[in-house]
């Protein structure tokens, strides 16, 4: 039979007891007892002023501001 090496050993305990522990972490974030913290959207106005500070020599093909300045 062949003999393993101490480190191969090692290296095989650090995958099965990682592959454990994501599983527990998966268990509880479905059972609804972990929550993994969530990014808020952005309001659309504010995404709006975000892309005007950007872009400011875009040209905008909608919206109310480009209506009211077409008139």
């Amino acid at each position: 039979m062949a003999r393993r090496s101490r480190s191969g050993d090692l290296f095989v305990w650090f995958v099965a007891v990682g592959l454990v522990a994501v599983g527990g972490l998966l268990f509880l974030r479905d059972r609804g007892l972990l929550r993994w913290p969530q990014a808020q959207p952005k309001p659309a106005d504010q995404r709006a002023r975000d892309l005007v500070k950007k872009y400011p020599d875009a040209e905008v093909f909608s919206g109310p501001e480009t209506d009211k300045k077409k008139d």
